[in-house]
């Protein structure tokens, strides 16, 4: 699995490879959490003169479902971090028929994980989504919309799978464009299908799922036919029984902890939306979901700078040159910082606007507003944790990354936002998220910069 010259991560200036990839990579990014902004805005704007409050309904039940589909996305996403660091090192120490095995083992590791793991969540849906404190017809449109999107998830592994093998050798439009045709599917769907436009029925919550689910599945297809076919990067003939149980202890080490460090988010942020549900109630889950969906608008680029660096440190430190390692962080820090503060400054100059374009309901607007003051100028922070954790991933570090997830998501998140609600109510939890960004992402800098090896395992 040769990649083409110009992108050889191991040659040439860093930032100019990081710079490279993040073009092709934010624009998939972006195209991905746009399906969540669309379906928050569409979803914000079901009008039924029989159910008043619709909007706010399909908002909250979308806001308390939202962990639980995030939490199966996450265990994509650390499996996928497991196959680029496994594959990523193997190419490289030169070993091309070694990361082709590694490749194929981690596509049929992911449809073996993701088949059991969904299962679990569905069977414990029902029991979750009462703890928030959701009324049962909250919960109910919350349950139906998971029905349908949780077995995707089992197909969504295969497109992960197939983005970190191409994102391993250093490509980016390939694997951004596995993500941008589901992506693009998606939201075109789905006003037709929440909506019921043209021939379709009006499905609202269970469209925005199908929509998702249809999109997932084409961008599956896709995906495997790239690896497979077009760039001949897997290799399931050459596997062997030592070879995929070798692969997948490889990609286990990494990928487990990075299983872990990603679930650890959702499992906060579905204790904080139950937080904010038992103590303020409905409402105030409704506008944390747009208010979330809003901070999407702020992280996407920082989301694909994690996406990059990994293949940067991963065949760096695999091919010794730890100065270049080093690099690759300090590019994506200041990249962080400039990025985080740009966009802090236009969400608070456009706030007003923004929560307008999300719902036209002037409670959930007043009660949203106060987020793009406090917590976009802390996202560069934010941005720190997740870049340090994807970077250490690919270097076979992982348990770095995880003790940061630990330390944002579970101790300063939870803990922050639980007080802050106590004393200001849903501005409180404004205030506990921004504080927790900050704080964990200091940690992340230092302790990567200053204590972290920059070597690789071996592959």
């Amino acid at each position: 699995m040769a990649a083409p010259s110009k992108t050889n991560v191991l040659e040439g200036p860093v930032h100019r490879h990081i710079l490279r990839m993040l073009g092709p990579f934010s624009i998939a990014v972006i195209a991905l959490i746009s399906t969540g902004i669309v379906d928050t805005i569409f979803l914000g704007r079901l009008e039924d003169p029989a159910r008043p409050n619709l909007a706010i309904m399909a908002l909250a039940a979308l806001g308390i479902a939202f962990p639980i589909s995030f939490f199966g996305s996450s265990a994509n996403i650390g499996l996928g971090a497991g196959a680029m660091s496994a594959v990523s090192r193997a190419l490289g120490q030169g070993d091309d028929g070694k990361a082709k095995r590694h490749a194929a083992a981690a596509i049929l590791l992911g449809l073996a994980v993701m088949s059991v793991f969904v299962a679990i969540l569905l069977l414990a849906a029902p029991h979750l989504l009462r703890v928030t404190g959701a009324s049962e017809e909250v919960v109910g449109m919350a349950l139906s919309y998971l029905m349908i999107v949780m077995p995707g998830l089992v197909l969504v592994s295969i497109a992960s799978m197939s983005n970190n093998i191409l994102r391993a050798g250093g490509e980016a439009a390939l694997p951004s464009s596995i993500m941008i045709l589901g992506a693009v599917i998606n939201m075109c769907l789905n006003p037709f299908l929440i909506f019921g436009w043209g021939p379709f029925p009006r499905m609202e919550i269970e469209g925005a799922a199908l929509a998702t689910f249809t999109g997932n599945a084409i961008g599956a297809a896709y995906g495997f036919y790239i690896v497979f076919f077009h760039r001949k990067a897997v290799d399931f003939a050459g596997m062997s029984i030592k070879s995929m149980t070798r692969a997948w202890s490889i990609i286990g080490q990494v990928g487990l902890p990075a299983f872990g460090t990603n679930i650890i988010v959702p499992i906060a942020t579905f204790v904080a939306v139950a937080i904010i549900g038992n103590v303020l109630g409905e409402v105030e889950v409704a506008a944390f979901t747009v208010a979330s969906r809003a901070e999407l608008i702020s992280v996407g680029l920082l989301y694909a700078l994690s996406a990059c660096i990994g293949a940067v440190t991963g065949r760096n430190g695999g091919a010794g040159k730890t100065d270049r390692v080093r690099e690759a962080f300090r590019v994506s820090y200041l990249i962080c910082l400039i990025w985080g503060t740009a966009m802090a400054a236009l969400l608070a100059l456009f706030a007003h606007q923004i929560a307008g374009f999300f719902t036209s309901d002037l409670t959930l607007i007043e009660k949203i507003i106060p987020y793009f003051y406090i917590v976009p100028i802390t996202v560069f922070a934010y941005g720190f944790v997740f870049v340090s954790a994807a970077g250490l991933n690919a270097l076979g570090r992982p348990l770095y990354g995880l003790i940061y997830t630990i330390i944002r998501s579970v101790i300063l998140y939870v803990g922050l936002i639980a007080i802050g609600v106590h004393v200001a109510g849903l501005t409180g939890a404004f205030v506990g998220v921004a504080a927790a960004n900050i704080i964990s992402g200091l940690i992340a800098y230092f302790w990567t910069m200053q204590k972290a090896p920059m070597t690789a395992k071996e592959s």
